[in-house]
């Protein structure tokens, strides 16, 4: 007898320790609505760079296009000048 008292006061006190350990490994109402906030900031911060990103690349773009507009004004400056040099040259020579 004396031993079922014991068997039934160890289960109680295990089943009483497991439902502790159970209620206070639950998050409470607090910390979800913390952890809310801070996962809809990550996801607002992450939209942004997105954005950033995107205009970056829209910006690199319209540089990389100026640049060859540059190389192309820069040529033909140059034939230019080859041309304006021989003329020079032609009438130097008369």
């Amino acid at each position: 007898m004396k031993i079922r008292k014991n068997v039934i006061m160890v289960m109680g006190l295990v089943l009483s320790l497991a439902l502790a350990f159970t209620l206070m490994s639950c998050a409470t109402t607090d910390q979800m609505t913390k952890l809310e906030k801070q996962v809809q900031q990550a996801s607002q911060d992450a939209k942004d760079a997105k954005a950033l990103a995107q205009d970056c690349s829209q910006q690199a773009k319209q540089a990389d296009a100026a640049a060859v507009r540059a190389e192309n004004a820069a040529e033909a400056a140059a034939a230019s000048a080859q041309k304006a040099e021989a003329i020079f040259n032609q009438q130097m020579k008369k």
